[in-house]
């Protein structure tokens, strides 16, 4: 299965893969790469297009279940829009729903810039409830339209003034937000949650029968748009339900639809993953101001290295593939040389293993708390 990434060059595959509704070759999967930061804006510069920036917004999700039909069943899959890092203008194809937050915190105000940044919503088509009248005035100066606690009204005005609602507060809460929620919720919501943990029977259960939810699960490189998400469908969500989420979540990274049982998994892997690269990254440093580098300078060099070998498993290949990270790592493996010395270290110490381990421990441990 070959999960999607970046395309840095405009190859025949790249430009079947922006043109929506056309796919690759079989068996090639072309690579989603959304907001790729600052150190990427020349690249994306260079992808951009006139025939790309005049597409509309609206008609790419309404031709979106062919993207979400991808990301169900991969390896095809197709590569969402990048945009620079300027504030976006106002489009007229926008997408039409108006969406709202119950919860806005970091992660609720990343999705928010996302969904702005990539075209598919606008401030002034954004609500929010939140407690803190700090988080109110942070998220009024964005233009957007908030409302106060959830459990004091705020849901209620959200579900008006909405057609998507997020649930972005922590599972503790949910209960008493979905009590708070339901009696306004209609069949034009779809309900997106992305609390922690909280399986779609329990956003079903607490909500009025037919309701349409999704459960999404972002980490926290959503914070600067380079999210890893999977997101799970209801059971009354519709195609075009998950082309919507599809959309919006690739707004800020990667966006993979998966079974629900695939979920613990997913917490594993890309939930807990960060904290694993964070240890790498210093643990890199510490070897190397070891062997004499100052610590600015390590820490800058190990979090670059990071960067790039992780972007060279999407890239390297130069035709829309992935790359195995094996391949890779044997092409920089001459022998007797440097880097083999070092890999024989990590063999030895069970670096590999100790990483299987982790992951395989974080989904058992996520199974147990759902």
């Amino acid at each position: 299965m070959s999960p999607v990434g970046c395309a840095a060059n405009a190859g025949t595959a790249r430009e079947q893969a922006r043109i929506w509704g056309t796919w690759p070759a079989p068996g090639k999967a072309s690579f989603l790469h959304t907001n790729a930061g600052p150190f990427s804006r020349a690249r994306l510069e260079r992808c951009q297009t006139p025939e790309r920036s005049e597409r509309n917004v609206l008609a790419r999700c309404e031709d979106g279940q062919q993207r979400h039909a991808a990301s169900s069943a991969l390896p095809e899959m197709v590569e969402s829009e990048s945009e620079p890092d300027e504030a976006p203008q106002p489009q007229s194809g926008v997408l039409p729903d108006r969406i709202g937050f119950i919860g806005a915190g970091q992660m609720g105000e990343a999705l928010i810039r996302g969904f702005v940044a990539s075209g598919i919503s606008t401030f002034d088509r954004i609500s929010a409830s939140v407690r803190s009248a700090e988080r109110q005035h942070a998220l009024n100066s964005l233009g957007l339209q908030v409302f106060g606690n959830a459990l004091e009204g705020g849901a209620a005005d959200i579900a008006a003034n909405s057609d998507v609602i997020f649930l972005g507060v922590k599972p503790q809460y949910l209960d008493g937000i979905l009590e708070a929620l339901s009696p306004h919720v209609t069949p034009k919501h779809l309900v997106i949650s992305i609390a922690a943990g909280v399986r779609v029977a329990g956003l079903e259960g607490g909500l009025p029968e037919g309701t349409r939810v999704v459960r999404v699960m972002p980490n926290t490189p959503c914070l600067i748009g380079q999210a890893a998400s999977a997101y799970v469908l209801g059971n009354n969500a519709t195609e075009e339900d998950a082309s919507k989420t599809y959309a919006l979540m690739s707004s800020v990274g990667l966006a993979i639809n998966v079974e629900e049982r695939m979920m613990d998994a997913v917490t594993g892997l890309s939930g807990s993953g960060p904290a694993y690269v964070f240890m790498m990254v210093e643990a890199l440093a510490d070897g190397a101001v070891l062997a004499g580098l100052p610590r600015d300078k390590a820490l800058a060099l190990a979090a670059q290295t990071v960067i790039g070998a992780a972007r060279m498993v999407f890239e390297a290949s130069g035709d829309g593939t992935m790359t195995h990270p094996a391949v890779l790592k044997d092409k920089v493996t001459s022998p007797a040389g440097t880097t083999i010395s070092g890999v024989a270290e990590l063999e030895t110490s069970g670096v590999r293993g100790a990483l299987i381990r982790a992951v395989r421990a974080a989904a058992r441990r996520s199974e147990e708390l759902g």
